[in-house]
């Protein structure tokens, strides 16, 4: 009766055994399929190269392991949590990489707008300063800091070979809005002649529109002579004409690839 209990007991381990090695095979497979083991490729972070041979070593090790016999279930088990540990590594290597590679493209188009400014024919005082252009599809933007009254506003753009910005789209808006902050800030559209413009020539009429409601409205109630023949963003975005003279902050925009419209 003894014996038969030994023969289960010994039948009933070679098959933990047997389910624990498929366990580690399908670790094995599936780190093997995970995007995680793709080549990370030439010059990347030494981070992840360290991680790859580290998890080279940790396989190596527990497969002498395995050979040398012991308790396999409790080996296993210790195996998988370091594999999941070194997947996690991995991931977090590729997510690192991504984000910098993201700045980097970010930092290269915000470079390439300032040689588009520096290689133009303005001459004004931002050609003496390092100050950051923004890029955003295909264009550059830059914000200031100070107020001045709008027709200062666009002479100091086109000191720099460029203009108060034309809003030509949601996105557009939605950007300009995001860097400027919640504080009135001029943009390149004006009725001072008759009808209203945009500085560059874009056509208004057909063209993208953010009024506050009722705006423009031309007051006259402002006690400052004459009527409001400038227009620009609120605080919240919107759109609103106003005194030409009120110092507010201003957007210059210029094209980035100065090349491309030759």
């Amino acid at each position: 009766m003894t014996k038969e209990y030994q023969d289960l007991q010994h039948l009933d381990n070679e098959e933990n055994d047997h389910q624990h090695r498929k366990s580690f095979c399908m670790t094995l497979l599936s780190l093997t399929l995970s995007p995680t083991s793709q080549d990370p490729g030439e010059g990347g972070a030494q981070g992840r190269g360290t991680n790859w041979k580290k998890l080279g070593l940790l396989l190596l090790s527990s497969f002498n392991t395995l050979v040398q016999g012991g308790n396999v279930g409790r080996k296993m088990k210790s195996l998988e949590s370091q594999l999941e540990k070194q997947q996690q590594d991995l991931s977090e290597d590729h997510s690192s990489l991504l984000l910098h590679v993201k700045q980097f493209v970010s930092d290269l188009r915000s470079l390439s707008c300032q040689m588009a400014v520096l290689q133009g024919n303005g001459e004004g005082p931002l050609k003496k300063k390092t100050v950051k252009w923004m890029d955003f599809e295909g264009k550059c933007y830059w914000f200031s800091r100070s107020g001045k009254p709008w027709p200062e506003a666009e002479k100091y753009c086109q000191l720099e070979d460029a203009h108060l910005v034309v809003v030509g789209s949601w996105e557009e808006q939605k950007f300009i809005q995001h860097h400027m902050g919640p504080v009135n800030t001029w943009m390149g559209l004006t009725d001072q002649n008759g009808p209203w413009k945009w500085v560059d020539g874009t056509d208004y009429e057909s063209g993208f529109k953010n009024w506050r409601p009722e705006q423009p409205d031309d007051w006259y109630g402002h006690g400052l002579g004459g009527g409001e023949d400038c227009a620009h963003f609120t605080d919240d975005g919107r759109w609103n004409d106003d005194v030409c003279q009120r110092p507010y902050r201003w957007v210059c925009e210029t094209q980035r690839d100065r090349d491309s419209e030759n």
